[in-house]
């Protein structure tokens, strides 16, 4: 039936009534069928493109035994769907399971429990998650902050948490209550650039390990900073030389104290880093070289919760499951995406490294 066609105010009851359960029951078998997903990504998408080269030469070719569009680059010669590197590529899963998969993580549920509601393995679900976050990288990637931004740094201790025996960077040691034998803010701590603008814009970047340094805070945050009115900062010097290459208007909050002589404060970006606190809770540990990707997770839900009413945020994510190019995969899921060296780091330790 062609709906589009149908003016539904010229029909009487009893039509209305069976267009309603004839629309019910394809409703039903469109959320269960594996190519649904597939289709809908065609749709959300404004243009089909190579994925593997952006080209947009690109033909019709054929489809998959699921009845799934294929693609063929006139450029590359590769074949491809709209799901290609995307989080749901070559999946299997029904548009009702991806839809529960997204609920779950919209509400931060245990892999365990995710799993259990979709139906599937566990080490699924932890590859999607894993995939839906290094899809919403782009968003820091492309932020610009700008008008007053408030600028801090936040500590993690480092987490080996999914790490064979084998590929451990130091010995094994009795754990502690703060994840470390070192006091204080010293090498073993994960250093985590932060910043908040006047919009509600966020920033959050592994910069390194240890106290943040003048090259850290330039490297990270001078890219991301647009028109900026005011930086307000703690008073570290890592900050000065940022603000007088970028010719910024500094404003330094000193350390014990709340507020300046103009009442500027650190006042929003320390909410931001409790609320990162609370985030972290709803895991069980979150492994260093995966922290990134909850950064980046943190950092959009946030932005669903500022900007989007609750019955848009599962459609936003949706359509950037779909339309987003990720990069993780089965064989490099477990890969050290934090940036960081941790045999360098634990070096202090001489613990004999794989290769010898």
């Amino acid at each position: 039936m062609e709906i589009e066609n149908v003016n539904i105010y010229d029909l009487v009851l009893e039509q209305i009534e069976k267009l309603i359960t004839k629309l019910q029951q394809a409703l039903n078998i469109v959320k269960f069928r594996k190519k649904t997903i597939s289709r809908t990504a065609s749709y959300e998408k404004e243009k089909i493109i190579c994925p593997h080269c952006q080209s947009e030469k690109v033909i019709k070719y054929g489809h998959t035994k699921d009845g799934i569009q294929n693609y063929k680059c006139k450029d590359c010669y590769k074949k491809f769907n709209a799901l290609t590197n995307t989080v749901f590529t070559a999946t299997r899963l029904t548009y009702d399971q991806i839809l529960t998969f997204l609920k779950c993580f919209k509400d931060k549920i245990s892999l365990r429990k995710t799993a259990k509601r979709m139906g599937v393995n566990k080490n699924t679900v932890f590859l999607l998650r894993q995939k839906m976050m290094n899809a919403l990288k782009e968003k820091r990637e492309n932020i610009k902050l700008s008008g007053e931004v408030e600028c801090d740094e936040i500590y993690e201790s480092i987490n080996l948490k999914g790490t064979k025996p084998k590929q451990m960077p130091r010995f094994s040691k009795p754990r502690q209550s703060n994840g470390t034998t070192k006091r204080g803010i010293n090498s073993h701590k994960v250093c985590i650039a932060s910043a908040i603008d006047e919009n509600d814009n966020m920033f959050m970047e592994i910069v390194g390990t240890g106290p943040i340094s003048s090259d850290m805070a330039i490297q990270s945050l001078s890219p991301k900073l647009g028109k900026i009115t005011k930086f307000v900062t703690d008073c570290k010097s890592s900050y000065e030389k940022l603000a007088k290459d970028r010719r910024l208007n500094l404003k330094q909050i000193k350390a014990k104290g709340y507020t300046d002589s103009e009442h500027n404060s650190l006042a929003n970006i320390n909410s931001v880093h409790s609320e990162w606190s609370k985030f972290l809770s709803h895991f069980r540990g979150v492994s260093t070289k995966h922290l990134q990707g909850y950064l980046d997770w943190f950092c959009f839900d946030k932005y669903l919760n500022f900007s989007l009413e609750d019955n848009k945020q599962i459609n936003t994510l949706l359509k950037k499951s779909m339309t987003v190019s990720t990069t993780i995969n089965i064989n490099n899921v477990y890969s050290n995406y934090s940036g960081l060296d941790f045999y360098k780091i634990y070096s202090d330790y001489l613990y004999p490294s794989t290769t010898n």
